[in-house]
This record gives C-alpha cells, structure tokens and sequence, in this order.
C-alpha cells in the first residue's frame, strides 16, 4: 500500500502535467465569494447574495459576445442549416454537456409546440424541429451519472463526432465548459478536419490556457474553426462549472437559437402566422439585460426570503437523513441536470439503478408525474437515446487506459431504461425519513397541466412537502404549504430566460445548501468526487491550500486515501475530507 499511493502520486505529478491546472481562473478561488460557507451558517439570504455576486461579469460578457462578428456568424450558419436542412450539432461534457443535450431538446419542443397553433405547416415544423442534435462525453447516460475518466480522452470525443453523422455542410458547436476538457477538445478539432463549420465556446483567457496546455494549443492552432470567448471571471465555488461556465453557454448559445428562428419564421410565415406563434426573440444585447433582471429579482424582497427558506428546509431535510423528491414536468430536465451534478460536486450518492438494491439512495431525485418512465425521457431529450456502444476493439485503438479496456463502463443505448423518472410509486423515495415531496410550480402551470393533482394524491405517503412556485405567479394560492419566488421575465420562442431563472435558481438552492451544511469550506469544493484527472488534481489543490502544504505532498497524501479505501466506500465522505482530518485540518472551521 505505501508504494501503490507513493508511486500512483509520483506517476501523476511527472506524467499529468496536463492535468495541472492551479493556474486556470475556473479552478481557483473566486474573491467575491470568499467566507461563503462561514456566511451561509450565520445568514442563509447573505450567503445566497454571496453566491449570486459570481454572476457579476456575465452580462458584460455576453453583451460583448453578442455584438461579436463570431456570434453573428453562428446565428446566420444555424439560419443556413435551417433553409439548407443541414444539422447543427451540440457537443460537451458533465455540466455543459447536459446543457448540450437541452439546448436540442429546447430547439425540439418549441417547432413540436407550434403544430398546435399551425397544424397546415406542421410538416415543415416537424422537419425544422430535425435540425438540431447533439451528444455528450460518456453518451446519454451522463444525463443520470457521471462517467468516470472519459472525459480525459481527445479520442473518445473524436469518436463521437464521427458516430454522430455530421458532414460538411453541418455545423458543430462544441460547448468547451472552461476549455480543459480532452474529449471537446477531440470533438472540436475532429470536427474541423472533417471540414465541418465548428464553433468553440470557451470559458477561460485563451493565453492562460495556451500558456498551459497543450491540448488547448492544438485547438487555437486550427484556423477555420470559429471561437467564442466567453470567460466571466471564477465560479462562485471553486471549479463548479456548472455554476457560472454553463449559465453564461447557456444564455450565448440559446439566444443564438432563437435568433435564428425568429428570422426563418419572419421571412417564411405570414403576419396572421406570426401572431399565431405569440412570442418572439430579443434583440440580442436585450438577453444581457434580462439576464441582470433575473439576477437582481433572487437577490431581493420575497424572491431572497423564500430562497433562503428553500435552503433550510433542504438543508434540515439532508442533516436529519431525509431525502427530496422533486416533481414537474416542463422543467423536469433543468432540474434533473442539478441533481444528477451534485453527485460529483459535492460526493453525494448518483441515482440509483431501479435494479439495484443496495446501493445508497441519491439524497435529491426527480420525476415526472404525467407519464410513465419511457415516455418522460422522450420528452426530456426528445430524441433517440444515444449509448456508446463502443467493443473492446474500440477502446483499444482509442488508447484507453487498461482499467478501461478490461472493464469498459455500461454506457450503452439502454442504460437509461434504468433509471425511473415517470409517475410509477417509487417506494425508495419515501423509505428514508423524513422524506419530503415537493411540487415545482413555474409561472403557474402545475394545476393545469396536472402535476399539482399528482402531489395531492401521493403527498401522504411523504412526511410532509412543499409547493416551489417560481417566475410569474398567479395571485392565488397553490397550497397552504409553498413558498413563492416571483421573478418577472419575458417569454420568448424557447422561453430561454425562464429556463436560465429555473438554473440559477436551482444552482443557488443545492449550493447554498451543501455550503449551509459545511461540505463547502470557505468557497472551496472539499466534497469533490475525483472521476477524471481533473477532479484528482482539483483535490490535490485543495488539499495543499487548506493544509497549507505542497502540491507534491498532498498529491500523495490525496492518493493515500483513494488508494486506501473501498470502492463501495466512495461516498462515506470525499477523499479531500478524509485527507484534511488525517493532516489535523479540521474541514468544518470557520473559514
């Protein structure tokens, strides 16, 4: 054993140096959010304000964004594909690789949503809604579980690109989360060899990443592939890029959408057609503002108190071994995505297979109540469910590591038949106590749509719930148990800032509880759970800060405890932790 942890940290600090990446801005310390944790524990609605300070710089950056030739130049290639019907393709990985996927299924529901108001055209609706696809590191069952190392492999990335059909002709727009991630890198530049028109959001100073990796070098390094700089400043926790990175991809990308939809449907429909539709895009700078209008609405009066309440109840819900179940329909994928990436933020048990009974139940689930569990993850990602169903062979030429090639990850087309989303009794959720059921309730909806009946038959088996009504709400009340967050946007073609109101909303609430519960030390990820080098390296730096030790010793004291404990011990606690109280750091300070 103490040479397994001596060697393993030797190999990676001499072989992994491009995993190092103390010196990239997302991995390090925001300063408006230092002192969260010690702020959160003394005043729940100061250390939500504090979490929203980090959004600070993303309106200036996307108004800049939006003004740029490069943005303008992807709204009129996604317009080209839509009269040439030619796909536009979204790519990434974790965080924004989920963004990727709803990105295209946003795209879908919208053209599906308007054969109702004009059943004549919905032939040409239904091929318009065709002209977006996408896919993401690990395959469609990265939506539910993060798949572990994949990440780290240009190859694997490559492989995807080429498995998903694009052509020249198509567009790829790669969503690089914060620029470090081998596999978009692999789509990207696989993508533009195949003389593909491909679009690279990044979310970092391109010279610090150049200066440091050589993956980064190699994707500047090709001219003909559009870049889009999109770096805000430091995530509100340290490396959480599914904070701040895919909020502002998700503004940039998505307004880029509904601009060019609302051009097809101007120069192709009728002016009794376009009154029909009901609703437009912005003006692009308008997104930036309305952003700033979300932003200031949580930060204040009803919208602050009741968020601040929304944490607590979670917050007491965890601490006494509970458990949440969400329940909506509409928004089921944005609130998915924030459940499904507090497993590797802050090491939380993933979602449970319906077939396995054993392992540890995920503290935050949620469902959709409309329909049984094959038809809800049709309306999730609204396309056919992509595996990799990749052999033994494949991993070889792709140059997998051994432990990969030995034991490939069950990452095929049929996994997500796994994982129960629909409105059967999932007795599970109710089987820890106190087990708590709450309805999300956005601008209204859930009575007509029937999710608020489903929470009123299946309330009693709970020990009690909630109603979350968010964005416009209507003056009545929904039930004497809720809690109202008003925040007024407008509704656009894809409703993109309602959406961008339920992420920030939900990132706030699962942050601002894991920080309230001290499984944040000051701004700092300590629950990291290590499923690529990047995580490994994220605890190493973390180790080294907060023990105020070197990198090289706190690689090998980090590799002490991975090496030295179970595997079905992984989330007892994280490995940071671990090594903190063994180095006599007590990971619960006040920072």
């Amino acid at each position: 054993m103490m040479l397994d942890y001596k060697a393993a940290a030797r190999d990676f600090i001499d072989n992994e140096k491009q995993f190092h990446l103390g010196a990239i801005p997302t991995e390090q310390s925001n300063p408006l959010t230092r002192g969260l944790s010690s702020k959160i524990k003394k005043d729940t609605a100061e250390g939500i304000k504090t979490i929203l300070a980090a959004d600070t710089y993303i309106p200036e950056v996307s108004a800049k964004c939006f003004k740029s030739p490069e943005f303008d130049a992807l709204v009129k290639d996604i317009r080209r594909c839509m009269d040439e019907k030619r796909l536009v393709v979204f790519s990434s990985v974790g965080a924004s690789g989920r963004m990727a996927l709803q990105l295209d299924s946003t795209w879908r529901l919208f053209w599906h949503s308007l054969i109702q108001k004009l059943p004549l055209r919905a032939k040409q609706f239904a091929d318009m809604a065709e002209r977006t696809n996408s896919f993401m590191t690990g395959g469609d069952r990265a939506c539910v579980r993060s798949v572990e190392n994949f990440e780290d492999y240009m190859t694997f990335g490559a492989q995807q690109t080429v498995d998903s059909g694009v052509t020249p002709g198509d567009v790829v727009v790669v969503l690089a989360e914060c620029g470090l991630s081998s596999s978009t890198v692999g789509s990207a530049i696989q993508a533009d060899d195949m003389g593909i028109s491909t679009y690279y959001f990044y979310c970092n100073p391109k010279e610090i990443l150049c200066e440091h990796l050589e993956r980064a070098r190699k994707v500047f390094a090709h001219e003909n592939i559009t870049f889009i700089p999109l770096f805000a400043g430091n995530m509100a926790v340290a490396g959480s890029t599914r904070m701040q990175v895919t909020t502002i991809e998700l503004l940039a990308a998505g307004a880029a959408l509904e601009i060019a939809a609302w051009g097809w449907l101007k120069d192709n429909l009728s002016a009794d057609e376009l009154a029909a539709v009901g609703s437009k895009a912005l003006e692009a700078e308008e997104y930036s503002k309305q952003f700033t209008s979300c932003v200031r609405q949580l930060c204040e009066g009803e919208a602050l108190k009741n968020m601040a309440k929304a944490v607590e109840y979670e917050a007491d819900t965890y601490t006494a071994g509970g458990l949440i179940t969400y329940i909506t329909h509409d928004y089921l994928q944005d609130i998915l995505t924030d459940t499904t990436e507090r497993q590797p933020t802050f090491t939380l048990p993933p979602f449970r297979r319906t077939d396995d009974h054993t392992s540890l139940l995920s503290w935050a689930y949620a469902k959709d109540p409309l329909y049984p569990s094959s038809i809800a993850w049709q309306h999730i990602i609204r396309r056919p469910i992509k595996g990799l169903d990749w052999t033994k062979e494949d991993y070889i030429r792709m140059k997998a590591a051994q432990s990969i090639v030995d034991n490939p990850p069950k990452v095929g087309s049929e996994e997500l038949s796994y994982y129960d989303l629909g409105w059967s009794d999932d007795a599970t959720r109710y089987s820890q106590h106190p087990a708590r059921l709450v309805l999300v309730d956005i601008d209204g909806k859930s009575v007509k749509d029937g999710c608020k009946e489903w929470f009123d038959r299946n309330i009693g088996k709970f020990d009690g719930g909630l109603v979350l009504r968010m964005g416009d709400i209507p003056e009545s009340k929904l039930d004497e148990n809720e809690l109202r967050i008003p925040v007024s946007l407008p509704h656009t073609l894809m409703e993109l800032m309602p959406h961008i109101m339920v992420k920030l909303a939900f990132n706030l609430l699962s942050t601002a509880t894991m920080a309230k519960m001290g499984r944040v030390w000051s701004n700092w990820m300590i629950q990291v759970l290590p499923t690529n080098k990047k995580l490994i390296d994220r605890s190493t730096r973390i180790i080294a800060e907060l023990a105020h030790i070197s990198y090289e010793q706190a690689c090998e004291e980090f590799f002490k405890s991975y090496l030295g404990r179970p595997k079905d011990q992984e989330y007892r606690e994280s490995y940071v932790v671990e090594t903190l109280k063994r180095l006599g750091v007590d990971p619960d300070a006040e920072s």
